[in-house]
């Protein structure tokens, strides 16, 4: 119930050029933050997207879900000094809670390609954000993305918060970090 949880998603599109988010896995994490609200309702929780175009795919899905099945409502109400939130990568600072949900919502798009453009992530500094993204969860973090680090070409980039996006993603999927031989890493996921 606790630790680091990777959620691949690889039916789902990135809309680049067009929406800017990811439907789907906008989706799949409103479905979580119900089924957290149904069997994990004592946990505080918070929802962290990396750009604004999918914060509000993730709370009009979320809406959408909680008009056709009020029955967990009362969990939005229930943790009036840590509430549930929605917010995106600039903006999740000082937010703690037990469980955090992060959607990447960039990644491989209809084309099939990622490109390595994932927002403030790529500015000078995206590393930091990346870093207190990460580590706003006390007990359990679950990562939602339809691409693996295999699909970041660091050859590509000299962004550091790209590069560091790839390191939490192989240790969120694999247990990996860079440098550390495969054979030694746990393979749980």
């Amino acid at each position: 119930d606790t630790g680091l949880f990777f959620h691949h998603l690889p039916e789902t599109v990135y809309g680049r050029g067009t929406t800017g988010s990811n439907p789907l896995e906008a989706e799949a994490v409103a479905r979580a933050v119900i089924e957290h609200a149904k069997t994990r309702p004592a946990l505080s929780l918070g929802v962290a997207a990396f750009s604004m175009a999918q914060t509000r795919e993730i709370l009009n899905r979320l809406d959408e879900l909680r008009q056709e099945d009020s029955s967990a409502d009362g969990f939005f109400a229930s943790h009036p000094d840590e509430p549930f939130f929605v917010k995106n990568l600039e903006t999740v600072q000082g937010d703690e809670r037990d469980v955090i949900l992060v959607s990447i919502g960039y990644g491989r798009a209809e084309d099939g390609r990622v490109d390595l453009n994932f927002g403030p992530l790529n500015r000078e500094g995206g590393e930091r954000r990346l870093n207190v993204l990460i580590t706003r969860a006390r007990r359990r973090c679950e990562v939602f993305t339809n691409m693996t680090e295999d699909d970041i070409d660091l050859e590509r980039t000299q962004s550091q918060g790209v590069r560091t996006l790839r390191t939490f993603l192989a240790f969120a999927h694999r247990g990996v970090l860079e440098g550390e031989p495969e054979e030694m890493a746990s393979s749980d996921g």
